[in-house]
């Protein structure tokens, strides 16, 4: 659907920057090639939040392994030479995520170790997703910082009177 201010279906970057996330933005934007239209929704957002959940999750389960970003990664770096391809280089961002993923699940041994073989991996996963991420602006904070979001004192205080509000009314 295009954008059309009689309609007033356009969206403002501020409006849209007190509602959500900027780096959900931004990867919303990221997520169709810059020459295609692109269906921008609130469906769309949300779905970029739960992507950088996924993402910042398995950061956070790698927060052991203490590694540099990647800075040469070929799916990414040939994913953007071709026409700025950003479907494509979020991709396989998603792929080093989804392979760390599947190493923590099912590598670990009778003991809940993980063989060194699989900690290699892991460590070289993390340098992967976190040199996509530096290249395409994402993942740039910890995940903590990530899942904080929206957890500073002002919400504190906002639910804290709705629950005053909530008591009061019983």
């Amino acid at each position: 659907s295009k954008m059309s201010k009689s309609v007033g279906n356009v969206s403002v970057l501020h409006e849209l920057l007190a509602k959500h996330p900027p780096e959900a933005l931004r990867y919303a934007l990221l997520s169709a090639h810059y020459r295609q239209p692109l269906d921008w929704s609130d469906a769309l957002i949300e779905q970029s939040v739960k992507t950088l959940d996924r993402l910042y999750g398995t950061l956070r389960d790698l927060s052991d392994y203490d590694v540099q970003p990647n800075s040469d990664i070929a799916e990414i770096e040939s994913a953007l030479d071709d026409d700025l391809n950003t479907p494509s280089a979020l991709a396989a961002l998603n792929q080093y995520a989804s392979f760390a993923r599947h190493i923590l699940a099912n590598e670990k041994d009778a003991d809940g170790n993980l063989p060194e073989k699989a900690r290699a991996e892991l460590a070289n996963a993390k340098a992967d997703i976190l040199g996509a991420g530096l290249v395409l602006g994402l993942l740039q904070q910890s995940p903590e910082a990530w899942f904080a979001r929206g957890a500073d004192g002002s919400d504190d205080a906002r639910i804290q009177a709705l629950v005053d509000e909530r008591v009061a009314a019983k």
